[in-house]
């Protein structure tokens, strides 16, 4: 069977010849298992952003991979995406916080974290400082990696934004030990969640994140229009029930740790 194929991810391009096994199938993405343990899935061009360890497919009205028999050929035959990952500056400080505030507020989401501080008391509040203890990081990635709803539950969602917001400063020398130790604590916890939710931290400690969150890192230092900002805040904010609202919460909490320690 050959779909047409709109992009594929900079990771993924180099392991479509790879032996692959069926991890997970949902109607609009395909889930593949290398025997590396990373995913490699199959989406909807129409419905899903640029990934880096995804194929994004043209497919017919109606299709449902659950449904889906055969094999799907040509799949190495399309353009890669490949973001800019660049780090920042000497001097650079990431902007626009009050902006991507501002967009988080407006969205009408239900998660089990508090979001933004002073929000719901009633709920988990992320608790996380670049002067905090190893100890006390430790405990705080226990509290949210596999809490919360979803495919990719809440917690991890928050922790990959914070990651995110992290990344492009993991050289700054106030930072620097801080994204460490965060990035080790991570991925020594990943086991308390879900395969696919883990897949996606695991990519997150070491900087691959999907085509908004891109694009979003990457405006934080320029000269952007509220409308910029707030369109690119919307693009991250559009996956799921809560796992965009998740994110950049996460994010915009990277944001203050940043700020602080600069």
């Amino acid at each position: 069977m050959q779909l047409p194929v709109v992009s594929v991810g900079y990771l993924a391009a180099g392991r479509l010849a790879q032996r692959l096994r069926v991890h997970s199938r949902f109607r609009h993405a395909l889930n593949f298992m290398a025997a590396d343990g990373h995913l490699l899935t199959l989406l909807d061009a129409c419905r899903y952003p640029n990934l880096p360890d995804a194929v994004r497919l043209q497919l017919p009205h109606g299709w449902d991979w659950r449904e889906m028999t055969g094999a799907i050929d040509g799949l190495e035959k399309a353009v890669i995406w490949q973001p800019e990952r660049a780090l920042a500056q000497t001097g650079e400080q990431p902007a626009h916080h009050a902006a991507l505030a501002e967009a988080l507020q407006k969205q009408p989401v239900e998660s089990t974290l508090m979001l933004l501080p002073g929000g719901d008391s009633t709920k988990r509040q992320p608790l996380l400082s670049a002067q905090s203890s190893a100890q006390a990081l430790t405990a705080q990635v226990a509290q949210l990696i596999g809490f919360g709803k979803g495919l990719t539950p809440d917690g991890d969602d928050y922790l990959l934004g914070y990651l995110a917001a992290l990344w492009r400063w993991q050289d700054t020398p106030r930072i620097a030990g801080h994204f460490r130790l965060m990035r080790e604590i991570i991925t020594g916890q990943l086991n308390r969640t879900n395969d696919i939710s883990a897949h996606y931290l695991g990519r997150a400690a070491h900087g691959h994140f999907s085509e908004p969150v891109c694009d979003l890192m990457m405006l934080l230092t320029q000269q952007a229009s509220n409308g910029q900002i707030q369109t690119a805040a919307r693009n991250v904010m559009q996956f799921g029930a809560s796992s965009g609202a998740d994110c950049l919460a996460g994010m915009l909490h990277g944001i203050r740790t940043i700020q602080t320690a600069l």
